[in-house]
């Protein structure tokens, strides 16, 4: 297994184009770390370049210790998992898992004991004659798990893997791999759009924005102590409410924006007094508003989504619009007004010019 660093590492297409700035990131042993982010951000250049499939225009990459720029993708001993599985069509299930350990001239009994070995693990044994055409999409990327596996490299590489699965065996697919990298005891290095396939799977998640990584940590640092509005919005969902007000020392400090008045906690007040009488972006989770008959914040109910487990309203105050959840099945009405509460200890404060959060503290 190997530790991966990543040392001030650029990609600029054709001396204009920066799509990855500068970035560094220390990927211990055995690591399971996640490279998130919207489309565009720079994860799957990222990852490309660890793998050798992108040429670096500066920086340096280590794997295992060894600077690998220019170090073939053969001769790194990284396996990769794509998002369309790169199956070969006329190939069985066992000569797709196999084709990598014979190009390496391994002799049959070990090719057919370590393929035997991956198929056990990812449940393959009924399937190794079938041809992809013939399985499932959640079969074919457990193949294209098992090519990777049989070759028992120093990492893992997967490019969105699951994005071609359908939300259930998404689930699913989260799961076994999860399972497998607790089983392999294997670094693996995962891209994904998706914030909720971060947060379930990583040991620790990257956050990419416009080819910068925002914020590196675990998935429960990031969604209670994100360094900026950006992270903050991105992880969770629904999404952060960002709702932009003003700080004022009365009564201690209160949070004013129209229709709101609220009682900012002390635990806040020594990272906010030099903001005081500024304009702020206040953040608050939409669980951490509550409907409540006695709360004097009034709101406009304005959609309500109904999800089984849970409610989403989406409400307004004047201008300021917010999601809340409840778990309760309250049944409000588009329409209605309601009385809410906003858990202040829960919130988080955002300079409006740089997007930083002022009381950011990591715990």
């Amino acid at each position: 297994m190997a530790k991966v660093v990543l040392e001030k590492v650029n990609k600029i297409y054709d001396g204009k184009v920066h799509v990855v700035k500068d970035n560094d990131l220390i990927i211990a042993d055995k690591e399971f770390m996640v490279l998130v982010g919207p489309s565009g951000c720079g994860k799957s250049t990222t990852l490309r370049m660890i793998a050798g499939l992108e040429e670096i225009t500066s920086g340096k990459i280590y794997i295992d210790g060894k600077v690998v720029n220019n170090v073939q993708p053969k001769d790194r001993d990284i396996a990769m998992v794509f998002q369309n599985y790169a199956l070969y069509p006329h190939m069985t299930v066992f000569n797709n898992m196999a084709y990598g350990l014979k190009l390496r001239k391994l002799p049959k009994t070990e090719i057919k004991k370590m393929v035997g070995e991956a198929a056990e693990i990812l449940g393959l044994e009924e399937l190794l004659e079938r041809k992809p055409k013939a399985l499932s999409g959640g079969q074919r990327q457990r193949v294209a798990l098992g090519r990777a596996i049989v070759r028992h490299p120093k990492v893992f590489l997967f490019d969105e893997p699951l994005s071609n699965l359908d939300a259930k065996l998404r689930v699913q697919m989260r799961a076994e791999i999860s399972k497998l990298h607790k089983r392999l005891n294997t670094t693996i290095i995962y891209v994904t759009h998706d914030q909720v396939e971060a947060m379930t799977m990583g040991d620790r998640i990257a956050v990419l924005h416009e080819g910068l990584i925002q914020q590196v940590d675990t998935p429960l640092n990031l969604y209670d102590h994100p360094k900026n509005m950006f992270v903050a919005g991105f992880i969770g969902s629904p999404s952060m409410n960002f709702i932009k007000g003003k700080l004022e020392k009365k009564d201690g400090i209160q949070f004013s924006a129209p229709g709101i008045m609220l009682t900012v906690p002390k635990q806040f007040h020594d990272k906010l007094k030099n903001h005081l009488g500024k304009e702020v972006l206040m953040g608050i989770r939409p669980e951490n508003i509550k409907i409540e008959k006695a709360a004097k914040t009034k709101a406009l109910v304005e959609v309500v989504e109904p999800m089984g487990n849970e409610i989403i309203f989406f409400c307004a105050i004047e201008d300021n619009k917010f999601l809340l959840r409840e778990e309760e099945r309250i049944f409000t009405k588009p329409g209605e007004n309601i009385s809410v509460s906003f858990k202040m200890e829960f919130a988080h404060y955002f300079d409006l010019d740089t997007g930083d959060s002022i009381n950011y503290d990591l715990k």
